[in-house]
């Protein structure tokens, strides 16, 4: 889908350079001259086009579920698409709470049982969650540095007041 005003920047630098040359002047050697003269500009125009590009991909996508997802599995399961974004307070395909563990210094779910909360009582700690959404992500995709650029793009899109963990599966 191009617009017109995509058409706009859609410019070839070097032949442009080469028609506003005087035909006297356009000989090989004084072509090669103006080729190497406007070769950055050429390279800003395409770093132009690709910002633009990036620009109007962020601009479109929001805080929706179906965006934030859409967005998470453009990044990093283009082909399997296996990101999903559940509620915290939905009771759908995992039924589960999320108790921090120490020793994996991260948010592990425990599964319920009967749909009924697990409680630990430890230190005070009920068990409950305290999310507003968990982003489960298939174990494959836990290499290391994915889970910062995940967080850096969840915080982008995400509503400022809704907190969310990420939960490998």
């Amino acid at each position: 889908m191009t617009s017109r005003n995509d058409e706009t920047f859609n410019i070839n630098i070097k032949r442009l350079a080469l028609l506003v040359l005087p035909t006297w002047l356009r000989r090989p050697l004084v072509g090669a001259l103006i080729y190497a003269g406007v070769t950055p500009l050429g390279r800003l125009a395409q770093e132009l086009r690709k910002y633009r590009s990036t620009t109007r991909y962020r601009l479109r996508h929001n805080g929706q579920v179906c965006k934030l997802r859409g967005v998470l599995n453009d990044e990093f399961d283009p082909s399997l698409r296996r990101i999903t974004i559940e509620d915290g307070e939905s009771n759908s395909a995992i039924e589960a709470s999320i108790i921090y563990c120490r020793e994996e210094a991260r948010w592990v779910m425990v599964p319920r049982r009967d749909f009924g909360a697990v409680l630990i009582h430890r230190d005070g700690f009920s068990g409950t969650s305290g999310f507003d959404f968990w982003v489960n992500v298939p174990d494959e995709l836990r290499i290391a540095g994915i889970e910062t650029r995940m967080r850096a793009i969840i915080n982008t899109y995400k509503l400022a007041s809704k907190r969310y963990t990420i939960n490998y599966i």
